[in-house]
């Protein structure tokens, strides 16, 4: 398993979960044999010009990976696209409307898809809706202030590890009463994480970059 839980892309700890993961992907993918790392973007809604598709393929470049596939859920979608997705040694999951992003996961029935292809050994990396994706369900969406606007019903998400993330919690949140009160009415490992701190599971073990916060339930 191959997975990053990123809070901002940006960051220098993201930045160093990304590279663990693509280490990983290099020491374990014979048939890379040294080559270019591929890389599939989904975008969590439509993105007309590709603005965040771009700056996130500069932020591959610059690491040494590709990221050249491009899929759309909603108007944009193309069968081709998902299929040359599913080839890619590495998924972007990216960041935006949580509830928005699984909805049209779920109405494509991309969960399985996805679930198969990191059994088959392909790495996921999310930012922020993406990284909350990767776990059990995305409740914890609510704590970094995402809003069920489409009245989704089943919260259950790709269920690849056995804790939730919330992104975009500072310091001077947890110490918030309101906001501690609303983690305690978690039942799972709950995983808050800064803008400048990230995440990456490689097999069994979690590796943290910075001091994201932990919350046992």
């Amino acid at each position: 398993m191959k997975l990053a839980f990123l809070s901002d892309p940006n960051s220098e700890n993201a930045h160093k979960a990304i590279k663990s993961i693509l280490n990983e992907i290099i020491t374990t993918d014979a048939e890379n044999n040294g080559g270019t790392i591929k890389i599939g973007y989904i975008a969590s809604q439509p993105d007309p010009t590709r603005e965040y598709y771009q700056q996130t393929q500069l932020l591959y470049k610059r690491l040494g990976a590709d990221l050249s596939v491009y899929l759309e859920l909603e108007s944009g979608f193309l069968q081709s696209s998902l299929m040359a997705l599913l080839e890619c040694d590495a998924i972007h999951l990216s960041g935006g409307d949580t509830f928005r992003f699984l909805a049209a996961l779920k109405q494509k029935g991309l969960l399985p898809l996805l679930r198969q292809f990191v059994v088959n050994g392909g790495a996921v990396i999310g930012v922020s809706a993406g990284a909350m994706i990767m776990t059990p369900n995305i409740s914890s969406a609510v704590l970094c202030g995402d809003s069920n606007h489409c009245d989704l019903t089943d919260l259950t998400a790709l269920n690849l590890v056995d804790f939730l993330f919330a992104p975009h919690i500072s310091a001077q949140l947890l110490q918030q009463g309101d906001f501690k009160q609303q983690v305690s009415s978690f039942s799972q490992q709950l995983c808050l994480c800064a803008d400048n701190e990230a995440l990456a599971v490689i097999d069994n073990r979690v590796l943290s970059y910075g001091q994201p916060h932990w919350a046992i339930a």
